[in-house]
C-alpha cells in the first residue's frame, strides 16, 4: 500500500521491474487496502487504521517514530537504521526506539552529510541518484546497517 502523491507513486512504480509494477497499488484510503498483505507506510498510522489490514499483513515502515505494533496477527518491519562506529565519542543523545549506538538511517545520513562536508539540501524525497554515494560514504566512516523484523505474537 502506498499513500503517496500520484506523481511520486508513478515514479516509484516505474523504477520497479516491469513484471512487478502491477503489484504496486496506490490507495488514498486505508479501507481500499483491505486485501493487501504488504503495506508500505510512509506516515504514522493509528491502531484503527491498521485494523483495515488483513491477517498476516507485513507493515514496511518509513516513518519516525515507528508505528505501534498493535496487531498480533501481523508483522512490523523496523525502520532502517545504522550502527555508529564503536569508537564514536561525544554523542550525547540517543534514539528512544533504538538501542544505544544505533540511529535511524535518516539521522545517520545527517551525520555522513556533516562528516563529508556536503552542502547540498537533503530535506524531502530521497534523491535515488545519490543513494550509492551516501552508502559508500557511510561505510567509509564505519557506520554499519542494522536490519531485523519484529513479530508481536
Amino acid at each position: 500500500m502506498l499513500t503517496l502523491s500520484t506523481e511520486r507513486f508513478q515514479k516509484i512504480q516505474k523504477e520497479a521491474p516491469v513484471e512487478y509494477q502491477k503489484y504496486l497499488v496506490q490507495v488514498t484510503k486505508y479501507q481500499a487496502a483491505k486485501n493487501c498483505k504488504a503495506w508500505i507506510v510512509g506516515k504514522w498510522i493509528t491502531p484503527r487504521e491498521q485494523s483495515y489490514a488483513p491477517k498476516g499483513t507485513h507493515f514496511h515502515q518509513f516513518v519516525v517514530p515507528p508505528i505501534l505494533a498493535f496487531r498480533r496477527d501481523c508483522t512490523y518491519g523496523d525502520l532502517a537504521a545504522m550502527r555508529l562506529p564503536d569508537d564514536v565519542q561525544g554523542v550525547s543523545s540517543c534514539e528512544y526506539t533504538m538501542e544505544r549506538g544505533v540511529v535511524h538511517a535518516c539521522h545517520a545520513g545527517g551525520v555522513v552529510h556533516s562528516l563529508e562536508g556536503w552542502t547540498h539540501h537533503e530535506v524531502g524525497a530521497i534523491d535515488v541518484n545519490r543513494i550509492d554515494l551516501v552508502w559508500d560514504a557511510a561505510m567509509k566512516h564505519g557506520l554499519k546497517p542494522v536490519s531485523f523484523i519484529k513479530k508481536t505474537d
